[in-house]
């Protein structure tokens, strides 16, 4: 019998191992399958259940980007309309010149062509105005659903990416990895009796220690470096283009940092460490075994002693 646990980071670590012990794959489905197990809930119910009330403001840009669709949709068409309509103006006018013998008749022919022409040429003028004008609505609200998805995904207390955006984030750069030279690294770091904190320091503390580690880490990172708040007390590192030694050392630099900056709280110096575990992706590795053998590396770590660091081993966890 799995026991049951409500933090979503170790519901997911369970699952994992529970993959491992049954040697079954990581899929998709079957990964799903256990999370909702050890979680308590039935999948089926929470299937049925329904997508949960859009956000106010992705409600606003999708309707947004309905009317300027529709729009759209109704402008071309109404050009459609207008060319049909002047293209058969046209038509009648040149089979009438063909016939025509005056010279009278052959100069108002060729008036009404040029009238019709013209009519034409702002018809489309005006409506690949209107469509530039569409296509700037359009772009405003591409960046604003940008903006708007960073929100979603970003930790309210910390600012680093949430648990939330760590699927697609760590499966595209173990993609991509994989697809080029298979440098990914990452780190999992846990701080390092934490609850204590908050009894010794008052109701607060612990949450100005998790927001100045994610600030230093912020600082230290690369550009194009991630960080992700893996669980309450948990951040994960994701370095793209790194081997080991370099995440150890970028590890250690953020380790320096962090004490040689404690965070001063109600006019108290917080001092806290953090243990870490961490791992290179092996060939043919994918994001669940990486991260499997990351967490083991800082369980690792943590059974040394406090403000340890280890790496793990390339042993795969299970199959995949």
């Amino acid at each position: 019998m799995v026991p049951r646990t409500s933090a979503p980071a170790e519901i997911a670590r369970t699952a994992l191992k529970r993959l491992a012990e049954l040697g079954l794959p990581p899929t998709p489905e079957n990964y799903v399958r256990f999370y909702y197990d050890i979680a308590g809930v039935n999948q089926t119910a929470s299937d049925s259940a329904g997508p949960a009330n859009p956000d106010p403001a992705s409600a606003k840009v999708v309707a947004e980007a309905q009317h300027a669709v529709n729009d759209a949709a109704q402008t071309t068409a109404s050009l459609a309309d207008l060319i049909q309509d002047h293209n058969a103006d046209i038509r009648q006018s040149l089979d009438h010149l063909h016939r025509a013998q005056q010279k009278d008749d052959i100069t108002h022919l060729l008036g009404n062509i040029i009238d019709t022409a013209t009519a034409m040429h702002g018809s489309v003028s005006e409506s690949r105005d209107n469509l530039s004008r569409l296509a700037s609505a359009l772009q405003e609200m591409r960046e604003d659903m940008a903006a708007t998805r960073r929100i979603q995904e970003q930790d309210k207390l910390t600012g680093a990416q949430n648990r939330q955006s760590l699927d697609d984030l760590l499966t595209r750069e173990v993609k991509r990895a994989s697809s080029y030279d298979g440098r990914l690294s990452i780190a999992l770091i846990d701080l390092d009796n934490i609850g204590q904190i908050n009894k010794q320091h008052g109701e607060g503390a612990a949450d100005r220690v998790l927001i100045h580690i994610a600030n230093l880490a912020k600082a230290v990172l690369r550009q194009q470096d991630y960080l992700v708040r893996y669980s309450n007390e948990e951040f994960l590192l994701v370095l793209p283009d790194t081997e080991i030694g370099g995440c150890r050392y970028l590890l250690e630099r953020l380790r320096q940092v962090f004490q040689k900056n404690p965070v001063i709280y109600k006019n108290k110096r917080l001092d806290a460490t953090f243990s870490a575990g961490i791992a290179q992706l092996a060939d043919e590795e994918q994001a669940p075994n990486l991260l499997l053998r990351a967490d083991h590396a800082m369980r690792r770590a943590q059974s040394s002693g406090i403000n340890q660091t280890e790496i793990a081993d390339n042993t795969r966890l299970f199959a995949e």
